[in-house]
């Protein structure tokens, strides 16, 4: 028998799968709406839930329906990279604190007991005592953790957001420009902390990258936070419509905005971050978020020190469903396949297998590459590169590896569109490495 549950935060949730936080689509607000649309994720096996980024304004102001455009992208083959640009005003799609403590107190009267109420929060810009009083009515309403919003990408597309950020003086709903200000951050972390007695954590922006991250995480530890989530979408802009005079190619807009990114392209960020804290800021709680597409990238996450993982990228391509399908895939195929009786069995498990570059032994004259002339078309594709180690001979036309130049990097195994490319594991003598090239 598996056992999915967890302990995040001294918390003993059923699952550690579940749904990031996301914004308004009703433009209505229907609060009692939303609660059962939340519920739904838990009927489906989530373990937590969260609400809405909410800021401290009392009501949405009228006359302001949320708003979004979306925009896939996606590459010819053989990249087909997919994802998705979101562009939309910050200020329309938040929830205000009047309709978002009404949510947490539905959430908490219709929940199970062992799912908790995770209430994301977005603050009045860096203002630490606003801050405090802003997440101490969410403890009071029966929030069982919250989560500082210091990553929204959004406010960051505004017109005044460059000169906010370089001034200090951050609009309020910072979001990302506060996330990435661990001068103006840190103050807020720990004015939270004090004020609440529940545990805190923050979402970290995209925007904060290696190794500046590292500094940032253990700043906010420092003063406190329990829990580190990332990440959320990084920022872009859309692409120009090349063939319309460089318009946007959104529907109905001319206009290309600064926008948000999401799709699959977003875990490796999301793993940096994880891999990165795991190793050099042992004992914080994790959470993963961004680009998690499969119920393999759960496992994923989970081995680079994931606690708990919630699906945003793959909420919007695979739906609910995406939530069964991998409690399923966890409980039904993988853990009963690798031995695993619990979740902890492999939390953190790919962690001990992270190390610095230079402690890597690359095992240069162990592997090779060999072609199968069955499935090759000689298309080139290998031999046309950087590699000096592959070419194409003709009489009979084949690819012909030089074993002496071949180090089994991989990269012709990658490229390869007929699959046609094997590592062989084979001793050889490699140039460079067994033996000099002759003068």
């Amino acid at each position: 028998m598996t056992d999915l549950s967890v302990t995040f935060v001294g918390k003993k949730l059923r699952s550690p799968i579940g749904v990031a936080s996301h914004a308004l689509v009703r433009s209505e607000h229907d609060v009692q709406a939303l609660a059962v649309h939340l519920k739904g994720y838990v009927e489906a096996g989530a373990g937590f839930v969260y609400t809405p980024f909410i800021n401290p304004e009392l009501k949405h102001p009228k006359g302001m329906a949320p708003v979004y455009k979306f925009m896939q992208v996606r590459a010819r083959e053989p990249f087909s990279c997919e994802g998705l640009l979101v562009a939309t005003d910050a200020e329309r799609i938040m929830s205000r604190l009047e309709e978002g403590l009404k949510l947490v107190d539905l959430l908490k009267k219709s929940l199970p007991a062992d799912v908790p109420v995770i209430a994301n929060l977005i603050g009045p810009g860096a203002d630490p005592e606003g801050w405090a009083q802003h997440c101490k009515k969410f403890e009071d309403a029966g929030a069982d953790l919250i989560e500082m919003n210091c990553s929204c990408p959004l406010p960051a597309a505004t017109a005044e957001a460059v000169g906010c950020y370089a001034a200090g003086e951050l609009s309020q709903a910072a979001g990302s420009l506060l996330g990435d200000s661990p001068a103006l951050l840190v103050p807020v972390v720990e004015a939270v902390v004090k004020a609440v007695k529940i545990p805190v954590g923050i979402k970290m922006t995209p925007e904060t990258g290696f190794p500046r991250l590292v500094g940032l995480a253990e700043s906010v530890v420092k003063v406190g936070a329990k829990f580190i989530t990332g990440i959320n979408a990084p920022i872009t802009c859309s692409p120009p419509d090349i063939y319309n005079e460089g318009k946007a190619k959104w529907i109905g807009i001319e206009d290309n905005m600064i926008c948000a990114a999401l799709g699959p392209m977003d875990r490796f960020i999301c793993y940096r971050n994880l891999a990165t804290l795991s190793m050099f800021v042992p004992g914080v709680d994790l959470a993963a978020v961004g680009g998690l597409v499969e119920p393999e990238h759960v496992v994923e996450a989970m081995m680079l020190g994931a606690k708990i993982c919630e699906f945003s990228s793959g909420l919007f391509w695979r739906g609910t469903k995406l939530i069964k399908d991998t409690i399923d895939f966890l409980e039904k195929d993988y853990m009963p396949r690798m031995g695993y009786k619990s979740v902890n069995d492999f939390i953190g498990l790919g962690v001990k297998h992270i190390k610095p570059i230079e402690d890597i032994d690359w095992r240069m004259e162990d592997f090779v590459s060999t072609v199968d002339d069955r499935k090759c078309v000689r298309c080139g594709i290998c031999c046309n590169g950087i590699c000096d180690a592959r070419s194409l001979k003709e009489n009979p036309l084949r690819v012909y590896v030089d074993e002496e130049m071949c180090y089994a990097c991989g990269l012709c195994q990658a490229v390869c569109p007929e699959h046609a490319v094997s590592i062989l594991e084979k001793k050889h003598k490699v140039i460079g490495v067994s033996f000099m090239p002759s003068r």
